[in-house]
């Protein structure tokens, strides 16, 4: 007989998640985080524990609840979108710019302390399931829910061109109301800013300038006239590299010489 005790073949596995025993966790669990989310959103933090929250967000995951949390995440921020979409748009002309600028600083901050929230859900189930991470997103929902609204969509051109005009006829604007919108539309999709600013921007220049070289081919002589041009062209190249795309900048140069060659056609 060996004086060696036998080697046994018996070992215990640890768990690799804990069993789930409530059938109503998920739904009861996903209540009480969409309230929070909900709060996020609206900016009221009073009573909320991000501990509470980001364990019951991490469990969910962890459990395999990814598509539950996901679905309801892009449904909250839809409906939450929509209500700041039908606030902007009751916004007066002279407040539209400053309210949509405001309303998406509040959305841009609200997005990282939600991706946060639900870190395990978005390095897990939004990966292996190749869904849009959290804070693309909430760009994708702002976009199509708020700069793609009807009304938004039509009165957000209109609103940058009336504030560029009237600094054109010499009035003291907030510079940073179109500087922020530009920001905002390039940083959701290029596009938006080349299709829905920029092409109306240059064809509604190219009517503003032909206009006033011909008032000024009535009334002014040619030194005049080219003093009037050059300084055109000095504030259109301010202008643009203060809150217009780099790319617009020879554009909008290129209308105001060819407008300003009207001169030699007296």
């Amino acid at each position: 007989m060996s004086d060696h005790p036998r080697k046994s073949n018996f070992s215990i596995e640890p768990f690799k998640n804990p069993v789930i025993v409530d059938p109503g966790y998920a739904d009861k669990t996903w209540k009480m985080l969409e309230h929070g989310i909900r709060n996020i959103l609206n900016n009221n933090y009073d009573g909320l524990s991000f501990e509470v929250l980001h364990r019951n967000a991490y469990n969910m995951a962890l459990h395999g609840f990814g598509e539950k949390l996901y679905s309801g995440l892009v449904t909250t921020l839809t409906r939450h979108l929509e209500e700041v979409s039908a606030s902007i748009e009751a916004a007066r002309d002279d407040q539209f710019l400053e309210e949509l600028n405001r309303r998406w600083l509040e959305h841009d901050k609200v997005l990282t302390v939600i991706r946060d929230l639900l870190a395990l859900m978005d390095t897990t189930y939004v990966s292996e399931s190749h869904k849009t991470p959290v804070l693309r997103l909430g760009l994708d929902l702002w976009r199509d829910n708020v700069i793609h609204s009807k009304e938004i969509q039509a009165r957000l051109p209109d609103a940058l061109l009336r504030i560029i005009q009237r600094e054109r006829m010499g009035e003291v604007i907030i510079r940073d109301s179109v500087k922020n919108t530009k920001m905002l539309m390039t940083y959701l999709e290029p596009s938006l800013y080349e299709k829905d600013f920029e092409k109306p921007f240059l064809d509604d220049s190219a009517i503003f300038y032909a206009g006033e070289s011909q008032v000024l081919i009535e009334c002014c002589d040619c030194r005049e006239y080219l003093k009037m041009v050059e300084r055109r062209l000095r504030e259109e190249k301010e202008r643009a590299s203060h809150y217009l795309d780099d790319r617009t900048e020879p554009k909008i140069l290129s209308i105001v010489e060819e407008e300003g060659t009207g001169w030699k056609q007296r």
